[in-house]
């Protein structure tokens, strides 16, 4: 019945090319905490963006995914299921890998990769909750971010069964505040640390919410030529400040999550075929293990990376290129034998029904009537 009063909106189906660039996306936030492994400074100066990218590419994917589920009845239970089956196992993992990590550099007489934490922080990370004085989530930095989106998902649920208004406002207030914060910090990067962490909140919904906005600017109509033009400007702009320009800029950081990616998203959405290919694809399944896991690969291949250094620029080159094709297809397998039937498991447990109160309610008027009537 809702689908039928709101017959513009259709079951969703994949859009190829966002696959590509969320793996894009993944694998720049892993080089830009790869330069240990790389033996330099710095590798991508301003990678840290792409989470934002992620934000805006999870709002839109939201609606596209879940608007006709919700308004056809998908009850608030069953759609948190379904987020946290797509969500928290792999977290939990990667979670868990953090902290044996940790604890086996403890044991070894290594500094350990994030100071001051005990193996109390433990069970306050798996209940995502910030369990550092320093970084946030000592196990797994990355936290932070799925955090605001299970946030984000519960706000969203909400808006779309009963309010459905108001997206751009709401998108514009949160890129407001976002700007502020911009000017004050003098970048938009924040939400890894405890200090920072509300910061992350403002990331996460300006991004989220201009996904929405685009998807639903998109959902009924392409959009005109001069938009797609200036998506593909928008994504050369991005891509060198991203991974060349090192100087931080406020305005630059600001432009690049409030303007330059929404553009892509909309671009791609309506006209990336160039980006729809297998390697994107798999680049794509392979994402979120990427995103979670690669800090791990990090800390733990950083001496090998060291030492091929030693032998000269040549096994420093081959030692950076097998890392990173075995963190893709690593994360690949993880995806496909790990994080997919977890996924599918969670999926399908079965939630607790609510008991029908009004059927207690219907055998208490009965009863009442039957004593009634043998009264009289």
């Amino acid at each position: 019945m809702a689908l039928a009063r709101n017959p513009s909106v259709q079951p969703a189906g994949e859009i190829r090319a966002l696959n590509t660039i969320r793996g894009v996306a993944a694998l720049a936030v892993a080089l830009f905490h790869a330069p240990t492994l790389f033996g330099v400074t710095t590798t991508l100066p301003h990678a840290y963006l792409g989470v934002d990218l992620f934000f805006v590419l999870s709002g839109f994917v939201m609606v596209h995914a879940y608007e006709a589920r919700i308004l056809g009845g998908l009850g608030f239970g069953r759609f948190m299921q379904l987020r946290l089956a797509r969500l928290y196992p792999l977290l939990a993992l990667a979670t868990l890998a953090g902290f044996a990590v940790w604890g086996l550099m403890q044991l070894a007489g290594h500094a350990p990769f994030v100071a001051g934490v005990t193996p109390a922080a433990l069970p306050i990370s798996l209940a995502l909750l910030p369990a550092g004085t320093g970084v946030a989530y000592p196990f797994c930095t990355q936290s932070w971010s799925i955090l605001w989106e299970i946030l984000l998902c519960v706000g969203l649920f909400a808006w779309l069964r009963w309010v459905r208004r108001g997206a751009l406002f709401i998108a514009v207030t949160a890129g407001c505040a976002l700007l502020l914060i911009a000017l004050d910090q003098g970048k938009v990067d924040g939400g890894w640390t405890a200090a920072t962490f509300w910061i992350g909140g403002f990331r996460a919904l300006s991004a989220f919410s201009a996904g929405v906005v685009v998807r639903f600017a998109t959902r009924d109509r392409r959009i005109p030529a001069l938009v797609t033009g200036l998506a593909v400007i928008a994504a050369l702009v991005a891509c060198v400040y991203v991974a060349w320009v090192r100087q931080t800029a406020w305005w630059s950081d600001y432009l690049t999550v409030a303007v330059a990616f929404p553009l892509i998203i909309a671009g791609a959405a309506n006209g990336g075929r160039l980006l729809e290919n297998w390697a994107g694809d798999r680049l794509g399944e392979a994402s979120y293990s990427i995103y979670l896991l690669h800090n791990l690969t990090i800390v733990l291949l950083g001496p090998v990376g060291k030492l091929a250094r030693h032998f000269g620029p040549g096994a420093g080159m081959v030692f950076d290129v097998a890392w990173m094709a075995g963190l893709i297809v690593g994360s690949w397998i993880c995806w496909r034998w790990v994080e997919m039937p977890l996924r599918r498991w969670v999926s399908g447990l079965k939630l607790p029904r609510p008991r029908p109160r009004y059927h207690r309610t219907r055998l208490a008027v009965r009863v009442q009537a039957i004593g009634r009537g043998s009264l009289e």
